[in-house]
């Protein structure tokens, strides 16, 4: 299959803000663009192909028809394994932790979520929450929780534009207010709130808390900061290619592109092309897509050779291990 274009999922959560729509040209009736769900299969949120002869069809779809175009070991019933997002918290996202895949398959009958941040601006000052700044028995973690004391004892990173985050299943976190973020994630939307600032949903009433399943989940310590399988940026014909992380679920790079680079899709795993900055085109032999800042490609495993031409950043997401 040749590679094609995806039309986004939007969500339009409390803390959202309006940099998706005044900046990345995100078109949409919603207020708020908290997240902006670029790849995804989700039942939550299914993107949508945005060209070719699979126009206005849901992503999901596609990979049920076609498993092939996210790898040659996919299996049709399986479900699309990841999902790569745009967040815009203006204000502080809950502190929370998400499940591994042990435990989201024998309580909730879903997938872990392991994830990465990388972080696209902030306003200054901004900082976010990763692991505990020290080891914490159960007792107090389930003590903070309850007289609010929990961030007390996190970890606090102020952010600078570039920095990358990875999150293993398990590590408490927060994305703290205002911050730009795109987010590298397995395909769940599996999250364990403990702590949310006070705040009330749409109906008025206090967001859900999930005190017992976060302390049964929770590493009751530090997080390592260090992504698995990081490279530092190397020349590449076209640019220079720097790799975030490698872990079993996920490869995450950066193409810093000025000039023409190429990879051919082999059948191991799809190709998720978010240009993060510039303007580029993509080229095989029988297909041409324009992108620029926002666009999400996607070239599908079985694709074969395919080249970028611009001047731009992408953010490139593959299938990990």
């Amino acid at each position: 299959m040749q590679p094609f274009t995806l039309n986004p999922v939007y969500k339009d959560y409390l803390w959202g803000g309006t940099r998706l729509k005044d900046e990345w040209g995100r078109r949409t009736d919603l207020d708020v663009v908290a997240e902006s769900w670029e790849l995804s299969a989700h039942p939550a949120g299914d993107a949508t192909a945005a060209d070719g002869p699979w126009t206005g069809r849901p992503f999901s779809e596609l990979v049920r028809r076609h498993p092939e175009i996210v790898s040659d070991r996919h299996a049709a019933d399986e479900p699309f394994p990841l999902l790569v997002k745009l967040i815009d918290a203006r204000l502080p996202l809950s502190v929370q932790v998400h499940p591994d895949d042990a435990y989201a398959a024998r309580v909730e009958h879903g997938l872990g979520k392991t994830e990465m941040w990388v972080v696209l601006d902030h306003d200054p000052g901004a900082f976010l929450y990763m692991g505990f700044a020290r080891d914490i028995p159960r007792e107090e973690m389930r003590r903070r929780i309850a007289d609010g004391t929990l961030t007390e004892v996190l970890h606090r990173a102020e952010v600078r534009k570039g920095d990358r985050f990875f999150i293993p299943a398990g590590t408490i976190h927060a994305i703290g207010g205002g911050i730009l973020i795109a987010e590298v994630q397995q395909n769940s939307d599996l999250t364990y709130r403990v702590f949310d600032y006070g705040r009330t949903g749409p109906d008025g009433r206090p967001r859900a808390l999930h005190v017992e399943k976060a302390l049964d989940v929770t590493t009751p310590g530090p997080a390592d900061p260090t992504p698995p399988g990081a490279l530092p940026p190397s020349p590449v014909p076209g640019g220079s290619l720097e790799r975030l992380a490698d872990c079993p679920y996920f490869r995450a790079e950066v193409l810093d592109l000025d000039g023409r680079w190429g990879r051919a899709a082999d059948g191991r795993t799809f190709l998720s092309l978010l240009c993060l900055e510039g303007e580029a085109t993509l080229r095989t032999g029988t297909a041409e897509l324009s992108a620029h800042r926002g666009t999400s490609l996607f070239v599908p495993a079985d694709a074969g050779p395919f080249g970028l031409e611009g001047t731009a950043r992408f953010l490139i997401t593959s299938l990990g291990g």
